[in-house]
C-alpha cells in the first residue's frame, strides 16, 4: 500500500483505440474489447469520474443502380435519438457520408442519397434494444480469476442523458477492487441481439465514429512490484 501511495500516475481513459477489439456473436455473451495494462492502473470511480458509453449496432446494405437516388433502408433493430452522440453514421464504400439525410425513429429507417451506384452502405446506429454490457478485470488470459467493475443495460444507457445522469464505476467489493496490475486485462463483454463491429468486413476501412467507450483511470508511469499478484489474491476474496 505504501508503494501504491508513492506511485506516479496521471488521469486518463481506457478506450477502444487501445484495445484488441472483436465482433460479437448476436444473442450471446461475447468479448468485444480487451485492454492489457503495461503499468499499474487505478480505475476511477464515482459520479465525478463518469463512464462514456455508446455501442453502435452495425448493418450493411447496397445502393441501387440509379445515381443520385434517395433510398430508404430498414434497420434490423430499433434506433434511438441518443443525447450523447450521433444516433446514426453512414459510410458509402470507404467514403464517410456522415449522418443520413433523415432518420425515422418511429419506423426505424434511414434515407441516404448515393451519387454513384451499387455502393456498399455501412451503417452504425445506436439502438435502444435491451443489451447487457459488462466490464471486468482479469489476472490472466483466462476468463477465470476475474472481477466485475461495471454492468449496465445499453437499452437504458443509450437513452439516458449521460451528462446529467452519468454512468460510473462502483469499486468497493474488495480493498484493491479499483487496481489493475501490469499484464492484467480490462475486458468488455456484450450480450446483444445486434451485431457490433469496430470496422467493416469488406476492407473499406470504415469505423463507428459515434461509438463511445471511455473507462476513467489513473494511468501509472511504471510497474509496481507485487501489485499484480496482490490484486489477483484480492479478487479471490469476493
Amino acid at each position: 500500500m505504501d508503494r501504491l501511495a508513492d506511485a506516479r500516475r496521471q488521469p486518463g481513459h481506457i478506450t477502444p483505440d487501445e484495445m484488441d477489439t472483436s465482433v460479437n456473436s448476436q444473442g450471446q455473451r461475447s468479448r468485444i474489447g480487451r485492454y492489457r495494462a503495461t503499468t499499474a492502473h487505478m480505475l476511477r470511480e464515482g459520479r465525478q469520474n463518469p463512464l462514456k458509453i455508446a455501442i453502435p449496432a452495425y448493418q450493411q446494405e447496397t445502393t441501387n443502380a440509379t445515381a443520385d437516388d434517395s433510398e430508404q433502408f430498414n434497420l434490423g433493430h430499433s434506433v434511438t435519438d441518443t443525447p450523447v452522440t450521433q444516433p446514426v453514421v453512414v459510410w458509402l464504400d470507404g467514403e464517410y457520408y456522415g449522418t443520413p439525410d433523415s432518420v425515422d425513429y418511429d419506423n426505424d429507417t434511414i434515407t441516404v442519397t448515393d451519387s454513384g451506384t451499387d455502393s456498399t452502405v455501412h451503417i452504425y446506429y445506436i439502438s435502444d434494444a435491451a443489451a447487457s454490457l459488462e466490464i471486468r478485470k482479469a489476472a490472466s488470459n483466462a476468463d477465470t480469476g476475474s472481477q466485475r467493475v461495471y454492468t449496465g443495460n445499453l437499452g437504458l444507457v443509450h437513452e439516458a442523458p449521460q451528462i446529467e445522469q452519468p454512468e460510473y464505476l462502483r469499486l468497493n467489493q474488495t480493498p484493491l477492487h479499483n487496481w489493475v496490475g501490469t499484464d492484467m486485462t480490462v475486458d468488455v463483454y456484450l450480450d446483444a441481439p445486434y451485431t457490433v463491429r469496430w470496422t467493416d468486413t469488406n476492407g473499406d476501412g470504415t469505423e463507428p465514429t459515434n461509438a463511445l467507450l471511455h473507462v476513467p483511470a489513473m494511468v501509472g508511469q511504471s510497474e509496481i512490484q507485487g501489485l499484480t499478484s496482490a490484486v489477483a489474491a484480492d479478487m479471490g476474496r469476493q
